[in-house]
């Protein structure tokens, strides 16, 4: 019987060391691949839209916050491909323990402000359009004013976040992780958090704005408010 028992608990610990080892295949492939592919879509994708729109004066009037977005994330294509290419090298020279400070201001900083910029920018993008619709005339007037501004404010939320990021991560005590830098492993918990949960919000309320344009173009019409403008 204690045989029978032995048998069982050894195949049972092989049965989970082998998944265990095929989810961290899994895991890798995520965290390496999948970065080098889609940030390579991002990047041949949002750089050329950008380009087009950034090129041409009449677009560039309209949309040149939007522009910023596809700007953007061209960046976090490039951050990714960059995190990619990093993990294959530290692939290729075996995975070790370092000191978490040593990764702080590597790549995947990159990839972190990407992300929190992301969420900025369609806010940004998302209040821009709502001004237009919500207040015509006064859009009309100081159009430029205010796409510099929405422009200039989520660059500089953003790297003041990030500074304070990376800051908070330099004064923790050292904590050993793996030189593949994940970025939660990386940076503080609780400013990692936040900078989620930024994002995170940003991203929703850009989608509430949207929605409020949606609702009052449906109330008021397009041809009322360009009468407001144009009289």
């Amino acid at each position: 019987m204690d045989l029978v028992n032995e048998v069982t608990t050894q195949t049972a610990k092989n049965t989970v060391y082998k998944e265990g080892v095929v989810l961290s295949l899994i895991s890798y492939v995520l965290r390496t691949y999948a970065y080098l592919v889609i940030g390579t879509m991002l990047t041949l994708v949002n750089i050329p839209v950008f380009l087009v729109v950034i090129t041409r004066k009449a677009l560039r009037n309209t949309y040149l916050v939007l522009a910023i977005v596809f700007l953007n994330n061209g960046f976090t294509g490039i951050s990714s491909i960059l995190l990619g290419m990093k993990r294959l090298i530290d692939t290729g020279s075996g995975e070790r323990s370092i000191d978490h400070h040593q990764c702080v201001l590597n790549v995947p900083l990159l990839p972190l402000t990407a992300y929190s910029l992301n969420g900025l920018s369609l806010l940004m993008n998302s209040m821009e359009r709502f001004s237009v619709v919500a207040f015509p005339i006064y859009y009309y007037t100081h159009s430029t004013r205010i796409c510099y501004s929405v422009i200039a404010a989520q660059y500089t939320i953003t790297i003041i976040a990030i500074t304070i990021t990376a800051v908070a991560s330099f004064i923790e005590p050292a904590r050993r992780i793996s030189n593949f830098c994940l970025l939660q492993s990386v940076y503080s918990p609780v400013f990692y958090k936040a900078l989620i949960l930024l994002t995170s919000t940003t991203s929703l309320l850009s989608i509430a704005f949207m929605v409020t344009i949606v609702v009052i173009l449906r109330k008021y019409g397009f041809k009322n408010l360009l009468h407001q403008i144009f009289t």
